[in-house]
């Protein structure tokens, strides 16, 4: 009976570990969590009018949502790196807090392949809109 109890047990034990640690797979921070390549950048709203308009990007251009415990983003354009930090809020929304301000972010599309979003600086009329892929 003892021998049965301790089958049972460690029968229970690991199914319990087994399924209980499931990778989240559905969850906007899940989504887009890796690296992006950023294909362009629909700007609007700058007061100098040479700062607005569609920029093309490279391969080597990119945004990484990092998967850390600090909720970092790298953001790489034009060889300039920029470090900064993302906060998931409800829904398909989230920020982006960068040194020249916070994004405040909507998801427009996001799949396997494609990433795209609008984001607006916090006090401003600037508006930009990302289109990724990896």
């Amino acid at each position: 009976m003892k021998r049965q109890i301790t089958t049972l047990c460690l029968i229970l034990i690991s199914s319990i570990i087994l399924f209980s640690c499931k990778k989240d797979n559905t969850s906007v921070k899940a989504r887009i969590t890796g690296k992006w390549t950023v294909n362009k950048i629909e700007v609007s709203g700058n007061s100098n009018e040479s700062l607005n308009g569609t920029f093309n990007y490279t391969i080597n251009d990119y945004m990484d949502f990092k998967a850390n415990n600090d909720d970092q983003v790298e953001l790489g354009l034009s060889n300039q790196r920029t470090i900064g930090s993302y906060i998931i809020s409800l829904g398909s929304e989230f920020q982006l807090v960068f040194p020249e301000g916070t994004y405040y972010c909507t998801v427009s599309t996001l799949s396997g392949s494609q990433f795209q979003f609008t984001a607006k600086m916090d006090k401003t009329n600037i508006s930009k809109v990302f289109y990724l892929t990896r």
